[in-house]
């Protein structure tokens, strides 16, 4: 569905390409599909990019049109808002190291010379701060009138208190769990008031072999289907 809606991946010339309007054409109807199938008994969200972080991919203005569109439509309980390429730049998302030479482990041979030479400009460094995706979220609080999930390296109590506080509907993490499944335990234990996530992202790569924490369970890597 993202890459239908990003003009960088999304290449066609008929009715499901170009303009916006063409290209967010699949992602909606999509969304009323789900919803007539389960009418009012199960919530139904949807996940957008803000941007895309690639060059020609989806950006700012454009999303927030498409969101519009999503909210107009009444399909949706609630719209979680990220951001990034799996494909053409997944740090975009995640923030901090790379994990280069963790996912190069997870390559067949012959991809693996190849991305060790390029991993670099496929996996660059971006720095990692606490809620990185806010600022840009904010421009779609202030649009809309759906409820709306924040996401972005979201790893503190207060961070959490804060976004509610904003009018953001729920947060949504990732990383934080995966190191500690129980946070929201000892948060509301009062025990903890922040996650023990140092955002280095070897858990990536562990995809092939059942997402975790590396620090906590270093197991070896398993060679699996290139990402990038």
């Amino acid at each position: 569905l993202s890459a239908f809606l990003s003009p960088n991946l999304n290449k066609r010339t008929d009715s499901w390409g170009g303009s916006l309007e063409n290209r967010a054409r699949f992602g909606r109807q999509a969304v009323q599909a789900v919803r007539a199938a389960v009418s009012d008994k199960l919530a139904v969200t949807a996940k957008v990019n803000m941007n895309d972080g690639v060059p020609g991919g989806l950006k700012d203005d454009e999303s927030l049109e498409f969101a519009r569109m999503l909210q107009d439509d009444g399909a949706l309980d609630a719209l979680e808002l990220t951001g990034g390429s799996s494909f053409a730049n997944p740090m975009y998302l995640f923030r901090g190291d790379a994990p280069r030479e963790e996912f190069a482990a997870t390559l067949p041979p012959h991809v693996r010379l190849g991305f060790k030479l390029a991993g670099e400009k496929l996996m660059p460094d971006y720095p990692f701060e606490e809620a990185y995706f806010l600022p840009k979220a904010r421009k779609f609080l202030e649009a809309l009138d759906m409820p709306l999930i924040l996401l972005g390296g979201i790893n503190r109590l207060d961070t959490v208190q804060s976004a509610l506080d904003e009018g953001f509907a729920f947060v949504a993490m990732a990383r934080a769990l995966l190191r500690q499944p129980d946070l929201p335990n000892r948060w509301q234990a009062g025990t903890a008031t922040e996650s023990n996530c140092i955002h280095c992202n070897r858990c990536m790569p562990t995809i092939y072999s059942g997402t975790r924490c590396a620090l906590d369970h270093p197991e070896p890597l398993t060679v699996g289907r290139p990402l990038l």
